[in-house]
């Protein structure tokens, strides 16, 4: 309730949000939660779709994510007019047809909100969570330099790469480029500067243990260290000096 917003939402639903709300959106996104005999139930909406968390009979943690509206989500599949045809990303149906997809994207969403509810929970001291990542290391006999994650250039690459659309994919270097540097520069020497300047900030990372290389491809993922720490550091960045020293009394 008090960790996820909006965009987060839609992110576990699997539409794809950039730091904000598109002002175009005309959709509701609700978080409610109850409370019955049976146990707490917390449920986020995204229009007609939701994903919930429950616990039954207090013993027994259960995600699920319902989709009753499937217009804004795909299938990979032949045109119903032409069965005999190419694959292409289509409308998901709502019948049966497509049901490998539903279960498919509803695992996806359950796995990413489990994720990111992991890392909410994560009970250790801050202190002890980023000592390392905030001393300089080494990585192939090279030092590395120590992470500043206050600072803005550390701080705005923390948030980047824990975007929600990364953690089941990961990204790449034009991903991050995108995100940090805005549109492809016309300039070929300051397109180049960029993808290197991404380069050298992801082996940042890797050093440090945060982000770990998918193997036999060019993607990045976030480690289960660097999943507790950054978001363990950027709740900290964001929350006021007053809940800050409440804690601390």
């Amino acid at each position: 309730m008090t960790q996820f917003d909006t965009v987060d939402v839609m992110r576990f639903l699997g539409r794809r949000v950039g730091e904000k709300v598109h002002h175009r959106f005309e959709g509701d996104v609700i978080t409610t939660v109850k409370t019955r005999a049976e146990g707490t139930r917390v449920k986020h909406a995204l229009n007609r779709n939701s994903i919930k968390m429950y616990d039954k009979q207090g013993s027994v943690l259960r995600v699920e994510t319902t989709v009753n509206d499937p217009r804004d989500m795909k299938v990979f599949r032949t045109k119903e007019s032409d069965p005999n045809g190419p694959l292409s990303w289509q409308r998901l149906r709502k019948g049966v047809s497509d049901l490998h997809r539903r279960a498919q994207i509803s695992q996806q969403s359950n796995e990413r909100y489990l994720e990111s509810l992991a890392a909410v929970e994560h009970t250790e001291p801050l202190g002890k969570t980023v000592r390392d990542v905030c001393q300089p290391t080494t990585l192939n006999g090279r030092r590395v330099r120590s992470l500043s994650p206050l600072s803005p250039s550390d701080s705005r690459l923390l948030e980047s790469v824990a975007r929600s659309e990364f953690r089941l994919n990961g990204f790449r270097n034009r991903d991050l480029r995108s995100l940090l540097f805005g549109a492809i520069p016309s300039c070929p020497t300051q397109h180049k500067r960029q993808s290197g300047r991404i380069t050298r900030q992801i082996r940042l990372l890797r050093a440090h243990g945060l982000v770990r290389k998918v193997q036999g491809t060019q993607r990045y993922q976030l480690t289960a260290k660097g999943q507790t720490a950054i978001t363990a550091l950027l709740a900290a960045q964001n929350a006021s000096t007053k809940q800050l020293v409440q804690l601390a009394v």
